[in-house]
């Protein structure tokens, strides 16, 4: 008996859901508790997708776990603060479903799943905008999780070199070299691997038919093409985003991208699946942008990967420049905004200014802060440069050594003084939760000691942010205002309803979970 035909015999609708990172994993055991037979497709051999690879950050406005005093958050204060960051393709009904309904998704997961939630030392990306929050109230991270071997064996790995620690453990300094060996010896996991760990382990006791690499490029009249056989079913659309697909990235995308760092599954599956269907489509030149750097042998199932340059450039003594050598954005805010800063383009030689850029500082930050593969006392490889003297330096990265010298200059009296009068850099909250709280001044401090160093950093994403138009349940929507019976989205395969903003830390998963879950339901519900 096939799949749809012992679903059919239950009379239990049957919900097939395509891809299995937070957003499919939830919405896969969503449609389970909400009764329907369910079958989670994944095109890779493993699960988790990117979510595997990530920190397991969750932006959750007003949520239950904030160390905050009661009345810290609100709803009211949550609109506020989306409505003041309200740029771009956004969805207002979605950012109020979101608004009411991540906070009680944070809670169903920790009711349903292993899955515990912690507070994260970062306060909003854009704190000071109206209804913005300080650190340790709207964004979370998964508590370290034990997982059975065989379960572990299922995930996607994360990335080799992220070491089995959470963002509160790194964010507070050092390595916890004994914490880490202990967590690999007990199969403890962190982040994104405890997040997929947590929905993957009870999605499967629930019943859930997990079928890894098995790619669905198909949907039937009434349902979805697995293998060569129709199944009817509602379907889920969650399959990431189609960063991974040149042709796709080069339609819709209003940027160059030299620098992935998800999973390789990210093709497009279900945004071509939507469009065939005749799918409305939304936010489609938007994405979680990022700087990334790239470190010869890195890589994902085979395939190149770059590393997001997080909290380097926001150590004091580190500068970014442009490739006329000058700074040109804030290097300490948060990373989906200085990605967008490297797309400035430039008329006059029809080129984008800060694609590439060049991270730079001096013999201090060298001596004192990893920079992506490279710690303290490592032999330096041949993709960091080196130079004697900031002149020196402007000839090995190609910019003109007058500029360079102006802009180390400018910075340094700036760092000197304080305060950073051309970008503000460490003005706001966000700022100083990524710079190094035990410095003088926790993110700035001018290049002085050689020799000095630059190393190029690349516009990069971690997702992109285009997809399916779907009202506030999931369902995905006609130009007309219609829906397409039976088809739902969510996550990156979705048109994100925030677009151009980054909210806060773990923006990206909040609203993958949530919408997740909401469209699982709807599936077995409607």
């Amino acid at each position: 008996m096939s799949v749809h035909e012992q679903h059919r015999a239950t009379g239990r609708p049957q919900v097939v859901v395509l891809g299995s990172g937070a957003a499919g994993l939830s919405a896969a055991l969503a449609a389970r508790i909400a009764g329907a037979r369910v079958t989670l497709v994944e095109a890779t051999p493993t699960i988790g997708g990117t979510t595997a690879l990530s920190s397991g950050a969750v932006w959750v406005p007003n949520n239950h776990v904030h160390r905050g005093e009661p009345g810290t958050d609100s709803p009211e204060l949550a609109r506020r603060y989306l409505d003041s960051l309200a740029v771009g393709d956004t969805a207002p009904a979605l950012l109020e479903q979101f608004v009411v309904e991540a906070p009680k998704v944070a809670q169903w997961l920790e009711r349903n799943t292993a899955l515990r939630w912690q507070v994260l030392p970062y306060p909003d990306c854009h704190r000071e905008r109206p209804g913005g929050m300080g650190a340790g109230v709207r964004s979370l991270e998964p508590q370290p999780l034990a997982v059975p071997e065989e379960a572990l064996a299922r995930i996607r790995p994360p990335l080799p070199w992220r070491p089995p620690l959470t963002l509160t453990e790194l964010a507070a300094g050092g390595m916890a070299v004994d914490l880490a060996a202990e967590r690999h010896r007990t199969g403890t996991v962190v982040g994104g691997q405890a997040l997929v760990a947590a929905l993957l382990t009870t999605a499967l006791d629930a019943g859930v038919v997990v079928m890894p690499a098995t790619r669905v490029t198909r949907l039937s009249p009434d349902g979805v093409v697995i293998g060569d056989r129709p199944q009817r079913a509602r379907v889920v659309l969650a399959t990431g985003g189609f960063e991974r697909d040149p042709v796709l990235l080069r339609a819709f995308l209003r940027a160059p991208v030299r620098g992935l760092i998800g999973a390789p599954g990210a093709r497009g599956d279900g945004l071509r699946l939507a469009m065939a269907a005749g799918a409305a489509l939304g936010n489609m030149s938007e994405a979680w942008w990022c700087p990334t750097i790239r470190v010869p042998g890195d890589e994902i199932d085979g395939q190149p990967v770059h590393r997001m340059l997080f909290a380097e450039r926001a150590r004091p003594g580190v500068i970014m420049v442009g490739r006329h050598g000058r700074r040109f954005t804030n290097e300490a805010q948060n990373y989906n905004d200085v990605g967008r800063a490297m797309h400035a383009f430039s008329a006059s030689d029809f080129r984008f200014d800060a694609d590439p850029s060049w991270l730079v500082f001096d013999a201090s930050v060298r001596g004192r802060y990893p920079i992506g593969s490279v710690r303290p006392g490592d032999p330096e490889p041949e993709w960091l440069l080196r130079a004697e003297s900031v002149p020196e330096l402007a000839d090995r990265v190609g910019v003109s050594r007058d500029v360079l010298v102006d802009t180390v200059a400018r910075f340094n009296r700036a760092a000197g003084s304080g305060e950073d009068l051309e970008f503000g850099r460490g003005t706001g909250a966000y700022d100083r939760a990524l710079g190094d709280v035990n410095a003088e001044h926790v993110t700035l401090r001018p290049l002085t000691e050689p020799p000095y160093f630059a190393v190029p950093v690349h516009a990069g994403l971690g997702g992109t942010k285009g997809g399916p138009r779907t009202d506030a349940h999931g369902r995905v929507a006609r130009a007309d205002g219609s829906v397409v019976a039976g088809l739902y989205a969510a996550g990156n395969a979705a048109a994100s309803p925030f677009g151009l903003a980054y909210p806060g830390t773990g923006a990206t998963l909040g609203q993958a979970l949530t919408f997740g879950v909401l469209a699982g339901r709807a599936a077995a519900t409607d």
